[in-house]
């Protein structure tokens, strides 16, 4: 979407809370919770590209809920526009039962295109059906494929050794001593350690930010959020303070196991209705004070 786009342009009269004086410090507190995600995505290869599609996805989610939490009717296109700048053309993308289907992660990144094809293209497989191992360059005559090959097949905007360098870092693929580029057995960001670790990943953070916005957003913040900072301890102080908040919170977890498990049975044996769930978490983090980002 483009500025010209008339759907882009706020509604005759409207307020545009971007140009009010909180706007900066609201763009660089989100900026700031979203760069270590960002890290996240791009060590796992996943692009702008990747991202962009999802936070449109989000963006249409969050505007159904915005309705719903107010009890109005379900929205039009032309309200989920206005509400979250997307034109009616990609709300209309978007909310299409067909397209629900499609999962964000469903949305492929680049290096993946090109492991992709290279699993499919019958000219990458042997007899078998398994990936050949490619030579890096195509040889002087040669009629087989190389790895330069496969990526040209896919795009000519990234240079082979660029993209070869990027599916290299992700574990993807390895150069042996003949100079071939042979496919790691793992599958392209598949493993069950890592999916495992994105539950409580998303679960935990989602839960934490959704009683952060809710602060942020009441006139009296009903949830607890709490911290503790201190800037000039040593590695050592770190150490010792990690492990006094881990026996903490091995301790208040069993509390509040027990605790979870008597209010559950008093609200069965009282017949309440039981609509609500709550999420207690306790996080630790330590990182250098210098703040240069090459040194993150």
């Amino acid at each position: 979407m483009t500025p010209s786009d008339p759907e882009s342009k706020p509604a005759s009269g409207a307020a545009n809370p971007l140009t009010s004086p909180a706007a900066g410090a609201l763009l660089e507190a989100v900026a700031r919770v979203l760069t270590p995600l960002v890290k996240l995505l791009i060590a796992r290869g996943a692009t702008y590209q990747v991202a962009s599609e999802l936070l449109k996805r989000v963006y249409v989610r969050a505007g159904l809920e915005h309705y719903a939490a107010k009890g109005d009717a379900a929205p039009t296109g032309t309200q989920l526009s206005l509400l979250t700048g997307l034109n009616r053309k990609e709300i209309k993308r978007l909310t299409d039962e067909s397209m629900q289907a499609v999962a964000p992660q469903g949305v492929t990144s680049f290096a993946a295109a090109v492991h992709a094809n290279w699993l499919s293209g019958a000219r990458f497989r042997d007899k078998s059906g398994a990936p050949l191992p490619l030579p890096r360059h195509t040889r002087a005559g040669g009629h087989g494929p190389s790895f330069d090959e496969l990526v040209r097949s896919i795009t000519t905007d990234h240079r082979p050794s660029a993209v070869l360098e990027e599916l290299q870092r992700l574990g993807l693929v390895a150069v042996n001593a003949d100079d071939h580029v042979v496919l790691s057995k793992q599958p392209f960001l598949t493993r069950a350690s890592f999916t495992d670790r994105l539950v409580p990943f998303a679960e935990n953070l989602g839960d934490h930010a959704s009683a952060a916005t809710t602060n942020v957003l009441s006139d009296t913040p009903p949830f607890l959020e709490r911290s503790v900072f201190s800037d000039e301890l040593s590695e050592t102080s770190v150490a010792a303070l990690q492990k006094l908040v881990s026996a903490e919170w091995r301790r208040l977890h069993d509390e509040l196991i027990a605790a979870a498990i008597a209010s559950e049975a008093e609200d069965a044996r009282g017949n309440a209705k039981t609509d609500r769930r709550v999420r207690v978490g306790l996080y630790f983090y330590s990182e250098s004070t210098n703040k240069d980002p090459r040194h993150d």
